[in-house]
């Protein structure tokens, strides 16, 4: 089964152990490193995203390239600013970093179709939906800011994190609601919220100066950035993923010999599963079970609710299409290849999708991988 959002931490143990036990490698290696990979990002190091994903993660890269690829984190934005992702990959400041296509619908087009409302069913079959498209749809945007893609991975449903309940739509009216820049920006719009585009930290930021009323996230970034302790209510409004990019320094990518190149690959594309499965799983069960904990009130839109919600939103990805279609996009193969992959990959179990990673990686997402 896949993971589900209202899944215990313990349920959501049971449905990973591929991804767990991939994760699960030994503490160190002795073979001397060809090459240094620097890995940067704006997430704090105590994170789960690091401790429990990209730490161990580097040690299976170790164990699989046999000490030839070692690791250095920088986290907490102590590399680059968040938004400097491509710069610093470009110019040679980090290897891998965010390079978030949710921050800026302009340079990456194609890739806000990923937030269409109501689309995947959990974040492990969005991200190998996502990548699996990749080459397809998404890597003209991304190659021609100068950078490759790492791996793309898809968060858990984001809920609405306020201070006032929000039950309705009349709730919503007017609210400013911290949210992505993409195309979640315009789905609030047209609930008729008041969207304030910025990042995790700028939106935990403007919460507790009540620059905004409610903040758009996942239940596990929610947590690690401490937006929980200042928020009383959380709606799951589960209206939308985003997609978190990882960018690939092509200097970086040029320099690896030519045996390490698959090699990595592959591991890239068991990060990927592994962080959709393990943050945006596990680490969001735990969160929930803190929310509770702390006192905060859980809201779920009854049907009529959601089907007022719905209404209002399919509009927001028709004009998509036809925007996307203007630019030159294959909007409406790309549009139905989403919806038929996701409604594929739905019936896949977590751990089956992460043995595909596994085991069938895909080699798509890299120059000169088949499409």
């Amino acid at each position: 089964m896949q993971i589900g959002p209202d899944d215990s931490p313990e349920q959501v143990i049971a449905k990973t152990s591929v991804a767990r036990g991939w994760l699960d490698a030994p503490a160190a290696f002795t073979v001397t490193s060809e090459v240094c990979m620097r890995v940067s990002a704006h997430i704090p190091e105590a994170s789960p995203a690091v401790q429990d994903v990209f730490v161990p993660a580097f040690r299976r890269l170790a164990v699989m390239t046999e000490g030839a690829i070692a690791v250095e984190g920088h986290w907490g934005g102590s590399l680059h600013k968040e938004r400097d992702g491509i710069e610093a990959l470009r110019s040679g400041r980090t290897d891998m970093c965010p390079v978030y296509s949710a921050w800026d619908a302009t340079m990456f087009p194609a890739a806000q179709a990923l937030s269409l409302p109501f689309l995947f069913s959990s974040a492990e079959a969005a991200t190998h939906v996502s990548e699996l498209l990749y080459r397809r749809y998404f890597s003209q945007d991304f190659e021609r800011q100068g950078v490759l893609m790492g791996r793309m991975v898809a968060t858990s449903e984001y809920n609405l994190f306020s201070r006032d309940p929000i039950a309705t739509l009349a709730d919503l009216q007017g609210r400013r609601v911290a949210c992505s820049d993409g195309l979640e920006s315009r789905l609030f719009a047209a609930l008729g919220a008041v969207p304030v585009g910025c990042s995790t930290p700028e939106a935990k930021q403007r919460f507790v100066s009540r620059e905004v009323d409610a903040v758009s996230i996942s239940d596990s970034a929610a947590h690690t950035v401490g937006l929980w302790r200042e928020a009383k209510y959380r709606t799951d409004a589960n209206l939308v993923r985003v997609n978190l990019e990882y960018g690939l320094s092509p200097s970086f990518h040029e320099q690896l010999a030519p045996r390490l190149r698959p090699v990595l690959n592959s591991w890239m594309r068991g990060l990927a599963q592994a962080g959709a499965q393990l943050f945006y799983g596990l680490a969001g069960a735990r969160a929930r079970v803190a929310f509770r904990e702390g006192g905060m009130q859980f809201i779920s839109l009854d049907a009529q609710e959601q089907a007022r919600w719905r209404e209002r939103l399919a509009p927001v990805g028709q004009q998509l299409a036809k925007e996307l279609t203007q630019l030159g996009y294959p909007a409406r193969q790309m549009i139905a290849d989403l919806h038929d992959a996701a409604a594929t990959y739905a019936g896949w179990s977590a751990d089956r999708l992460m043995t595909e990673a596994l085991e069938r990686p895909l080699h798509n997402l890299l120059p000169g991988g088949t499409a």
